[in-house]
């Protein structure tokens, strides 16, 4: 065998190293373009404000290409505003940041797919602002 090597110029060393090139192509080759990924957005689009305070009707949407099972939503206030309730979510506040993930029922959402977020609080003159909006994936 190592004779039928030598007479075609191909050595064992040579096989290595050609399977060794071949594997590391292989693990480094990128994921096809086709492949699935979750991605999430959220908005506030609808914003109700009195004198002392608002009521935003938000909504989480499924942007990415697989089924979200689970879903984390933050912000920064921009002013005053505080929290009452954030309905159909386990929610934290501290400070002007907000915090927020889905409950149990409301976790799972279609690609396409969206769940509504509402938001009462109080603040200053019916205020409401939000920066650094985000919806991550969990």
């Amino acid at each position: 065998m190592a004779r039928r090597y030598r007479e075609t110029g191909f050595t064992r060393r040579g096989a290595w190293i050609a399977a060794a090139l071949a594997a590391a192509a292989v693990v480094a080759a990128p994921a096809p373009a086709n492949a699935t990924s979750a991605s999430c957005s959220v908005s506030f689009p609808t914003v109700h404000s009195f004198p002392s305070g608002f009521v935003a009707d938000g909504r989480v949407v499924n942007t990415g290409t697989t089924t979200l099972n689970g879903w984390r939503i933050s912000w920064t206030f921009t002013g005053d505003e505080k929290l009452f309730s954030l309905l159909t979510t386990r929610w934290t506040q501290t400070g002007r940041s907000v915090t927020a993930t889905n409950v149990s029922w409301n976790g799972t959402i279609a690609p396409g797919g969206s769940f509504a977020v509402t938001a009462n609080g109080s603040s200053t003159g019916g205020t409401f602002g939000m920066t650094g909006l985000t919806c991550t994936p969990l």
